[in-house]
């Protein structure tokens, strides 16, 4: 059955959730590496968001609980990525996400409480997560630098998915500059919020900023 959470109350929510910790940040912020690492010392579940994103845009998309994502399904690559703009795929992006993320809560509602759960994705907005916590240690976000970011962009030849498109350049300058809207509204929201975040830019190893993330988490353990 899915969570209804109009129907709970804060803390009721709040309480559904205290075995997740959560991670957040842009894309191409370093994550799913840290992610990976902490996996690795802690062995905790692991709840990857980009891996539940079909499942939840189109297997489970409703056309009245999710109107915005459900008017996506069947769109062409070219009339997704190439025949619209950078700002309104950034629109589409906050109008989908906030049809989507009851289904991700709804998912680790049902996970087991033990050991925690670590969720961790792009689109883990700070203004989605923020009233779920009952610690500021139950969640972080990573905030890449722009030389960060583009230089891991480059490397992994972002997107490659731009090939089957009709315009490859136009596809790629669109996702580039959705990226960035994207990147720039998280960073402003962590701030506007006073949620903890660590800035990577590339001087610290993904070990070090694994270090820190599992310290910060550290202190939510010991609290409960």
């Amino acid at each position: 059955m899915m969570i209804d959470l109009a129907a709970l109350s804060e803390n009721d929510l709040r309480r559904s959730l205290t075995h997740v910790f959560w991670i957040g940040g842009p894309s191409d912020s370093g994550k799913t590496t840290v992610t990976n690492i902490l996996l690795r010392r802690r062995r905790w579940q692991w709840y990857p968001c980009d891996l539940h994103e079909y499942n939840h845009l189109v297997a489970r998309a409703d056309a009245v609980l999710h109107p915005t994502n459900y008017q996506a399904i069947g769109r062409s690559l070219d009339e997704t990525w190439v025949h619209t703009t950078p700002h309104q795929m950034f629109d589409y992006i906050l109008a989908a996400n906030d049809e989507r993320f009851p289904l991700i809560c709804h998912d680790l509602s049902l996970m087991p409480h033990k050991p925690p759960v670590l969720a961790e994705g792009p689109r883990l907005f700070p203004k989605l997560v923020a009233p779920l916590l009952t610690s500021l240690n139950q969640a972080v976000w990573l905030i890449p630098t722009a030389t960060f970011v583009r230089e891991s962009q480059e490397r992994r030849n972002k997107p490659m998915s731009r090939f089957e498109s009709s315009d490859p350049e136009r596809l790629r300058e669109n996702f580039l500059g959705r990226e960035r809207l994207l990147a720039e509204y998280i960073e402003s929201e962590v701030a506007r919020l006073g949620l903890p975040f660590i800035e990577v830019n590339g001087q610290r190893t993904a070990e070090e900023i694994a270090d820190e993330v599992e310290a910060h988490f550290a202190k939510f353990l010991a609290s409960v």
